[in-house]
């Protein structure tokens, strides 16, 4: 991978660590939020402050511009609520639209660009209580393919892969019933391997998300049969799982 310069969104996310942790040695430019935001970024292992931008500022388009050569690999590790308890609908609409805005000064600075966002599994199949996370997930996909879609039509070269995981862990956490569950750091391979790609690539990853659409599908043939029951469910905590620990990435 080394030379094909790199475009993080989320990097304080642990996929977005684990995506760093892999450039071997790769161009890489991190974006942050604001000045407060690009303090913190900076302190992540295998970033300088040199890696970084504030996003804010003016600064954004012209470092996309001098970064490294060959097209622009665009990870989005993050970009949407993260696993929410409470849905705040106008606050979280504003906070997608500004990191949109981030990635369309991105796709416009006129360079090709292979675009890699990391959805979940409940985009394609929410659970009750998954049902806004899941459906930010889809906005954030038909959002970015229109940013894809506005460029080609413009006689620009991009692509949008979109890989759909279940449930992350830690590879050291993989074992018994665990080993279903895909590891972070596999996750950031495949995504690295995936943005080299010259093609868009749609598919699951990790085996607990292929058998969670199984259930979902068989659960929703049986529903059909039954009279609805439909009704608000309120997203519940998991224990034991932060922001930071799910980082953006499927989940149940």
């Amino acid at each position: 991978m080394t030379g094909s310069p790199v475009v993080l969104v989320g990097p304080k996310t642990r996929l977005g660590r684990e995506v760093v942790a892999q450039l071997d040695g790769a161009p890489v430019l991190a974006i942050a939020r604001d000045a407060l935001d690009a303090s913190q970024v900076a302190e992540i292992p295998g970033l300088t402050p040199a890696d970084v931008v504030d996003a804010s500022t003016r600064d954004l388009a012209p470092r996309v511009t001098d970064l490294g050569r060959g097209p622009l690999r665009v990870v989005v590790a993050a970009l949407g609520p993260v696993h929410p308890e409470t849905p705040r609908t106008s606050y979280d609409a504003c906070g997608v639209v500004r990191d949109l805005g981030f990635v369309k000064q991105v796709v416009a600075a006129g360079r090709p660009v292979r675009i890699v966002f990391v959805s979940s599994v409940l985009a394609l199949a929410p659970g009750p209580d998954r049902r806004y996370y899941g459906g930010w997930k889809s906005v954030v996909e038909q959002q970015l393919q229109q940013l894809v879609d506005e460029c080609c039509a413009a006689g620009g070269d991009a692509t949008l892969s979109v890989l759909y995981p279940g449930r992350l862990v830690d590879a050291a956490e993989r074992r018994g019933r665990l080993r279903l569950h895909a590891s972070y750091q596999a996750l950031a391979r495949r995504v690295l391997a995936t943005s080299a790609e010259a093609r868009s690539v749609d598919r699951t990853f990790g085996a607990d998300s292929r058998i969670w659409l199984i259930v979902r599908s068989i659960s929703f043939a049986l529903r059909s049969l039954t009279p609805s029951t439909r009704r608000s469910v309120t997203p519940s905590p998991e224990p034991g799982v932060t922001e930071r620990s799910l980082s953006g990435e499927g989940g149940y």
